[in-house]
This record gives C-alpha cells, structure tokens and sequence, in this order.
C-alpha cells in the first residue's frame, strides 16, 4: 500500500506536469489509494523531491502504464530508468501485455512513444454524469451485492463480455477483490443473474467499470436499467459518477449518453511489445 507521503509527492508532482504540459494525466487515484496488490508503483527521487512516477493498472490480459517526469528534469534518463523497470518486473510475470497511456495533446509523450517503437492500438473516452434527469428505465432489474457465491458467474460474465480467458478473468477477479472501495453488483432480471458491473469509490466519487450484461440477454434495455439504478443509487448519495468508454464502442457511447453522461477528454493507449 502506498505510504500518505508517496500519494502526497504524487499529486504534487502530477499538479506540477499537468499545469506545465496543459494537459490531464490519468492517474486512476481511485485504484493509487487502495492498492493492496503487488508492486506496481515505480518512483524516481532526488533527495526529497519527486521526479519521475511510472503506475502500473492490470486490466485483464494486459497492464495499462502512466507515467510522467517533472518538466525541469527531462532528458536526464529518468522516464528510461522507470520504463527498465517495469519491464523487468513484466519479466516476472504471467500477463506481459503492455498498454501505454498518454493524453492526445502531450507532444513529449508523443515523441517518447515514438521512440518506443509503441504503436497506437485505441482510445478512450472519459465521460461524467451532468445531473440530468434520468428517464425511466424500459426493463425491471434488480442490483444486488455480489457474494463469494457469484464468483463462478462473475468470471464467467468478464470472458464474455470482456475477451478474457478463464485464467485471465480469474486473476482479475482475485486482483480486485483486494482493493478496498470496490464493490461488484450483479444484475438480475426475472430472478436470473444476466450481468454485472463494478463501483469504485473515491471520497464523492464514484467509478462504473467492469459493467457487461450476459449476450443472451442484450438488447432488452437491461443494460440502460441497470446504469440508472446506478445513477440514481449514487447520486442521491452526492456523488459524482464517471465511466470509461471505447470510442469504438458506439453502442456503448449512446447507452451512456441516453443517461446523461459527457465525455471531457480523450485518452489514447500505445501497444508496447514486451
């Protein structure tokens, strides 16, 4: 678990990059709170001072990396010492799959990637809830809490919904069911368990990830149900909601949009070949 200083000199230095680059990193600070897994924190200090931070996120199958460096201590070796690193730690594990995150409007991430020999594979799209009135769900589900006894379910939802293999679910699984905040709800309609979807909370904000319904059920409005129950459950509780959406997803992008969600930025992802 990541020390209140290390979190601390993160967000200082993050504040420093952002402001210096115009740009908005995507630090997951949802997940930088809460770790409880193994090392996936690389720092980089002169003295007391932060000055380069690389984050590891495994996201089933692959790992999705951020990094950044202070804006005065750039080509000094530091993002390459924190890149060696990581690798070597990939060296060590089962999952070597390397996704890159960096916004579209930072021209040094640009260049380092370039470099790299990383190749762009796709985008996201970082959406909020505007508080707009919700409309009324066309399909009665029903949201409940998972338990140990939904395990087999839910990896088996994550292959499906998610091109996972049964191995890689399951370690996915197993990851998350350690980091504290996250709660998983499974979907019911009719008394039969037909999705499920994941809330990360972070102070008032709240995250939808993980959210896929059963393909035997699509395309009978319980997807649209289930994400206003979400809204509603979550914002009378005054919190702000996100969610992360493909933009290649576009029956995703309009599912989130019917239910008031925005997008406010873009983030694209770099394959890097371990």
């Amino acid at each position: 678990m990541l020390t209140e200083g290390q979190l601390k000199d993160i967000e200082k230095l993050q504040m420093i990059v952002e402001q210096a680059d115009r740009i908005e990193l995507k630090l997951n600070w949802y997940f930088l709170r809460s770790r409880m897994t193994e090392n996936n924190d690389f720092f980089y200090y002169e003295g007391d001072q932060l000055l380069g931070y690389a984050a590891l996120y495994y996201v089933g199958g692959a790992y999705e990396m951020c990094a950044m460096v202070h804006p005065d201590h750039r080509q000094k070796g530091i993002f390459t010492k924190l890149f060696q690193e990581i690798l070597d730690s990939l060296r060590n594990r089962t999952t070597k799959q390397l996704y890159i995150n960096a916004p579209p409007e930072s021209k040094c991430a640009k260049i380092t990637l370039e470099k790299l020999g990383a190749e762009y594979a796709y985008s996201d799209y970082q959406m909020r809830w505007s508080n707009k009135a919700v409309p009324e769900p066309e399909a009665e589900v029903k949201l409940r809490v998972a338990t140990e006894e939904d395990y087999d379910k839910i990896v088996d939802l994550d292959v499906k919904g998610f091109n996972l293999t049964r191995k890689e679910s399951e370690l996915l699984v197993n990851v998350l069911k350690k980091d504290a905040g996250h709660r998983t709800f499974m979907i019911e309609k009719d008394g039969n368990t037909v999705g499920k979807l994941r809330l990360k909370a972070e102070g008032i904000e709240t995250y939808i990830f993980g959210f896929t319904v059963d393909p035997e059920y699509r395309r009978q409005g319980i997807g649209k149900a289930a994400l206003i129950e979400v809204v509603r459950q979550e914002s009378e509780a005054g919190h702000v909601i996100f969610v992360e959406v493909g933009t290649e997803d576009e029956r995703g992008l309009h599912l989130y949009e019917a239910v008031g969600f925005e997008t406010y930025q873009q983030q694209n992802y770099y394959h890097y070949k371990c």
